[in-house]
């Protein structure tokens, strides 16, 4: 057997490259931003670990919403996993996700979390599943992320781990990085500065399906 046709039923670990030899197409789920989806390949690897990393009011969870809302838009029943019960149903809807194909689960911590995504990916059904640890620092690093990996790629759920840092190492096969950039603030009622917006630098930090290092700034409107 040629090297070339081992690493291909292998599924080409890791970042491993053979002379001109390219993995098969992944497929997408668009991020409903036009520009990060070039950027991208046409979006989200379905049955793929995605990491989505910032700090607080970098608009991560903004952006999770765009994504979310796209999928939904696209008739992709979605889970948004939730264990700091951060999620505001208004405001999701009001960002375009359909609730009507959205399952929200409310884990009692990091490991309840941890186990519900691998429940909901290995069930199958959800075309994107969001996995919110927000400020949590995850204790359980190593053990869980090959598993949830597993699960995708037998589903092809695409699966969007939104964190203040990167967690999942190697597992992860595209890794986006938030930096917020500029602030944009409206005056209200009596005078009040309201936040009408932010413009992130979003990085592709790591990637194991296409290029590294491509950024461009998106912007979100704070209704």
């Amino acid at each position: 057997m040629s090297a070339a046709a081992l690493l291909d039923r292998l599924g080409r670990p890791g970042d491993l490259r053979l002379g001109n030899a390219r993995p098969a197409g992944v497929p997408r789920l668009s991020t409903g931003l036009p520009r990060l989806d070039v950027a991208l390949g046409g979006g989200l690897p379905r049955g793929r670990l995605t990491e989505l990393a910032g700090a607080r009011s970098t608009g991560r969870t903004g952006l999770a919403c765009v994504i979310a809302a796209a999928a939904t838009r696209a008739g992709e029943t979605i889970a948004w996993i939730d264990p700091e019960n951060g999620l505001e149903p208004e405001a999701v809807a009001n960002a375009g996700v359909l609730l009507t194909h959205t399952l929200w689960v409310r884990p009692r911590g990091e490991r309840d979390a941890l186990r519900a995504a691998e429940l909901l990916i290995g069930a199958g059904g959800f075309g994107l599943v969001v996995l919110d640890l927000g400020s949590l620092q995850t204790a359980e690093r190593g053990a869980p992320w090959p598993r949830l990996v597993q699960a995708a790629e037998r589903t092809h759920s695409a699966l969007l781990v939104v964190a203040a840092q990167r967690l999942a190492g190697a597992c992860a096969a595209l890794g986006l990085e938030l930096h917020a950039r500029h602030v944009h603030w409206s005056v209200g009622p009596g005078r009040l500065s309201l936040l009408a917006g932010i413009d992130a630098h979003l990085t592709i930090a790591r990637s194991r399906i296409g290029p590294v290092g491509p950024a461009l700034v998106v912007t979100q409107v704070c209704a």
